[in-house]
């Protein structure tokens, strides 16, 4: 983790001093070495708090800018915007020249752009990316810091935010933001056209700075990221994916916790795709976390930073050809301590949208369910794995010379096979799948293996002696409605480890139900019980705790815009009928939410606490309601809700968990992950906490 070291205080001198401009030498430290830095030829202004008036700092700006190329730093912070809002601009303010102008503005929803446009020359370029920004924290203006950067060199506008990059634009005819013809006008808060304010300000500014140079990466990452939320997984860390999807968090018992979530290399896209399940753990109540491991993976593509087009036809594009996770749950079984993790698995090109729904994937044998396969260049499935691994002709019911191992690799007469793998690149519009070179074992999930098991969706199984740091080869879970239905889909978040028994359970959903999934034995054995839901086709992705011991709430997506619940008051094995949280409104299409117990008690009640959204206009206003619950009739009333951020700010899936120190976890998607417009957003998924008494207000 980078850390500063300051040698000389930058923000002191940005609050007391007049603007000035020369050169300011700066120390930073990393883990491995310290790096000296010189800041020069910058321009230094602020702080200024601005409300729709706009200030000129022509006299301060345009003379030092010397360059074609250009860094440029600000700080801001907006809890009450317009849309759009300018925060820095440069302009030809003199009649007849509207349309000449650079600008980086903002708008509500989080999202931050930059304008460069010269009528004269036929330049008007718009780069945006949503979801980039902080709107409030703990009730307050959070603050945000951009890194803008014209490259003349490389001919790129690049953005960052909070350290992260959100867009670098390459174009043929790169136009500095100091070439703009007649530019005589610099603004904070706004952009001077034809002599007058326009998308002025609401907000502050607490710094500004500009360089006629380039800040390196290193530099910005070691200066300018937040202190408001932390990435666990981000774009190309140890996972080398540059998207992530469906967070998961639990907190084990000796104090560890752990998160795991989809590492998506496909954008973020669902499978069909390639996406490995990725784990990080803290042993630092969630100040620090390991570097991302993998709970379970595929080969057959390889792991490759890729940027996915967010523009035409082209962001919908999918990979085609890969094998995948998705959509994981963490528990710990208290007797032994194993960490329990399932997801969602997918053979080559399938997703929930083209799997067999009709088909589990085994058949039955002498009262036995067997992965059933098809051997290359058959469709029927004639063969079986058996006992130790070993394929079996089903049509002789004898060995044949193949067997998988615990990886579901294959082997021939105890030899591995192997199989080519593939990468992908973008030309222009087109996705290339391609063969690179590299031989990885040969597995009954892959495209392109001798034995291949039926395109239909299956749940996987891991877990981990050792507290999260490596995981076991996964398993895969028995048919638990008949060898003519496809698994369940998981529900992605925590299971629920019950209080009074070595049950485990975990929610899962189809058509018109939900299942839960049991263990009793640490996960050697499962066994189902299932409770019908009013509405078909619904993804009802469920959540439980336990009010007390035997007596389990579940609360889960819908279709109707409300939050469904029902209740087990014998530790899961029948359920109530379906009921509705009243105080929550959401779009049709709903979004997953996350509930747990808390240990302590508030107001002197049992307290559960629960993410999620609440907004029928997409995935955005993300709360944190607290519920304190009445043991007599195991009513729960939502006395306190939590704004994450500002009401049209996207947030979608979410993850809570208790830290050891009983703050309030939140590993969550900033975003709206439903929205077209918001597909393939890096550095999305991000982690705050909270004390208790922050969330009761």
């Amino acid at each position: 983790m980078k850390y500063k070291k300051w040698c000389l205080s930058l923000g002191a001198l940005l609050l007391f001093t007049p603007p000035f401009s020369g050169n300011i030498n700066v120390t930073y430290a990393t883990e491995n070495s310290e790096i000296h830095v010189e800041q020069s030829s910058g321009i230094h202004l602020g702080p200024y708090d601005l409300n729709n008036q706009g200030l000129d700092v022509t006299e301060d700006i345009l003379g030092s800018l010397k360059s074609d190329t250009q860094t440029i730093v600000v700080k801001f912070s907006a809890d009450r915007p317009n849309t759009p809002q300018v925060i820095f601009s440069l302009s030809n303010s003199s009649k007849g020249f509207r349309n000449n102008y650079f600008s980086i503005f903002t708008r509500d929803t989080g999202e931050i752009g930059v304008e460069i446009r010269d009528a004269q020359k036929g330049i008007n370029y718009l780069f945006t990316r949503p979801a980039s920004l902080w709107g409030k924290h703990l009730g307050k203006a959070a603050e945000n810091t951009l890194v803008f950067t014209s490259d003349a060199t490389n001919k790129t506008y690049t953005m960052y935010a909070n350290g992260s990059k959100i867009f670098s634009e390459y174009v043929e005819n790169f136009l500095p933001i100091t070439g703009i013809e007649g530019q005589n006008t610099a603004t904070i808060g706004g952009i001077n056209r034809e002599g007058n304010l326009n998308q002025g300000m609401v907000g502050s500014v607490s710094s500004l700075s500009l360089y006629n140079r380039i800040l390196s990466e290193e530099e910005i990452s070691g200066q300018f990221t937040s202190s408001l939320f932390k990435l666990p997984f981000y774009s190309g860390d140890a996972t080398q994916a540059n998207y992530f999807r469906i967070p998961a968090l639990y907190t084990l018992q000796n104090g560890r916790v752990i998160a795991s979530i989809d590492a998506r290399y496909g954008g973020t896209h669902d499978s069909k795709s390639k996406i490995n399940i990725a784990t990080s753990y803290s042993d630092t109540n969630g100040e620090t976390w390991s570097s991302p491991n993998y709970a379970m993976k595929f080969n057959d593509y390889a792991e490759q930073t890729v940027i996915w087009p967010r523009g035409g036809n082209a962001k919908n594009i999918q990979i085609n050809g890969s094998a995948s996770f998705i959509d994981s749950a963490l528990v710990q079984d208290k007797s032994s301590g194993k960490v329990i993790i399932l997801a969602d698995v997918m053979p080559a090109g399938i997703g929930n949208g083209n799997a067999n729904k009709s088909d589990s994937g085994f058949k039955e044998i002498d009262g036995n369910f067997y992965i059933k396969l098809s051997k290359q260049g058959e469709r029927a499935y004639n063969f079986s794995i058996r006992e130790d691994g070993v394929i079996y002709d089903d049509n002789t019911n004898k060995p044949t010379n193949y067997s998988v191992n615990s990886k579901y690799e294959l082997l021939e007469n105890h030899a591995p096979l192997s199989v080519e793998q593939y990468s992908v690149e973008f030309s222009g519009d087109r996705l290339n799948e391609f063969r690179n070179g590299t031989m990885v074992p040969m597995n009954i999930f892959y495209k392109d293996s001798l034995f291949k098991v039926a395109a239909t969706n299956y749940i996987g199984v891991s877990t981990s002696d050792d507290n999260g740091e490596s995981w076991s080869d996964f398993t895969l879970l028995p048919p638990f409605h008949g060898v003519n239905h496809n698994a369940t889909y998981l529900s992605p978040g925590q299971g629920l480890a019950l209080s009074d028994s070595n049950r485990i359970i975990f929610a899962t959903y189809t058509s018109g139900e939900l299942t839960y999934l049991i263990t009793e034995d640490g996960g050697t054995t499962w066994k189902s019980t299932s409770a019908p839901i009013p509405f078909t086709n619904a993804t009802a992705e469920a959540q439980m705790v336990e009010l007390r011991p035997g007596v389990i709430r579940t609360f889960f997506r819908t279709t109707t815009g409300k939050i469904g619940y029902m209740t087990s008051y014998d530790s899961g094995n029948t359920w109530s009928e379906v009921s509705f949280l009243d105080m929550i409104h959401q779009t049709n299409y709903g979004t997953q939410v996350s509930a747990i117990k808390y240990s302590q008690p508030i107001e002197g009640k049992e307290a559960v606490i629960l993410s999620t959204t609440n907004s029928t206009s997409g995935r955005r206003n993300g709360q944190i309601w607290v519920g304190l619950v009445d043991s007599t009739n195991d009513t729960i009333d939502w006395k306190y809700h939590y704004d994450v951020d500002l009401p049209k700010f996207g947030f979608a899936y979410s993850a809570l968990t208790e830290l050891p120190n009983h703050r309030i976890g939140l590993l969550f998607e900033k975003y709206d992950s439903w929205s077209r417009n918001e597909l393939h957003l890096t550095d999305v998924v991000q982690y705050v906490d909270y004390d208790i008494n922050d969330l009761l207000k």
